[in-house]
């Protein structure tokens, strides 16, 4: 597997997409029912909503990309990447404000007298400055960090030492293998590093987990939601499909499931 292969897509994936533009719908809809800077008082709720979730929408998808490219340049300069932020904040909030100045226009002619452009760009750089920081942390900041974690190449794979195991977890598009000595991150679907624990005690208990009979402690039951306790103090979650698996095998007896 070549290097390049283990870097995140420079402009993040449709995954990380689809969820930050569903977050942006949600703030959205609270901004629209709360109207802030005054929007509160321009119709009713409806419009209010329909205005704020285009506009963070917008915002989102804008600042995501910015974000995402402006960092990428200052590592290529040899900057730091927090330095690129201020810019992004700065250049964006130009760039938001006018359509965004425009679209809230259309809703409320009005609105062009009552709430200058100094005070409507101040306005947008107190929503974006968030925003932009939201983005570096969680899309550009986190996972680097995750990259620069061991990750064992795919050919290596076969000569991992299955009676050390003790679960498997999914994060995003890698398996966390957790032994008895650490953990380490593997590239790839869970069902291909499971393939080779044919010898191993263990089940699949949720679509993101397996876990080594051995590596369990005790069961909670949280109302009809179960969770499997683990020797290093985790806890691995329990699909409803898997609980009549787990109760077959035994797992569960002490539980009375």
């Amino acid at each position: 597997m070549s290097a390049d292969a283990s870097k995140p897509p420079l402009l993040g994936t449709a995954r990380e997409w689809t969820i930050d533009l569903a977050v942006g719908v949600g703030v959205g809809v609270l901004l629209g029912l709360m109207g802030p800077f005054g929007s509160f008082y321009n119709d009713g709720p409806a419009v209010r909503i329909a205005y704020w979730v285009c506009s963070i929408a917008f915002g989102m998808v804008l600042f995501g990309g910015l974000t995402r490219l402006a960092t990428a340049a200052a590592r290529r300069f040899g900057a730091p990447e927090w330095t690129a932020l201020p810019p992004v904040i700065l250049v964006g909030g130009v760039v938001l404000a006018v359509p965004v100045r425009i679209f809230a226009m259309a809703f409320w002619p009005g609105l062009g007298e009552a709430v200058p452009l100094a005070e409507w760009f101040a306005q947008c750089l107190a929503i974006t400055t968030p925003m932009v920081l939201g983005f570096y942390a969680l899309r550009v900041r986190r996972p680097q960090r995750r990259a620069a974690e061991p990750i064992t190449p795919a050919e290596t794979v076969p000569s991992l030492d299955a009676g050390n195991v003790l679960y498997l977890r999914m994060e995003d598009h890698y398996v966390r293998i957790r032994t008895e000595h650490g953990s380490r991150l593997e590239m790839g679907p869970l069902a291909r590093v499971t393939a080779m624990l044919s010898g191993v005690e263990g089940l699949q208990t949720h679509r993101s987990w397996w876990v080594a009979r051995r590596a369990i402690t005790g069961v909670e039951r949280d109302g009809r939601n179960l969770r499997l306790r683990l020797v290093d103090g985790e806890t691995a979650p329990v699909s409803r499909a898997s609980v009549a698996k787990l109760r077959a095998a035994g797992w569960l007896a002490a539980e009375g499931d």
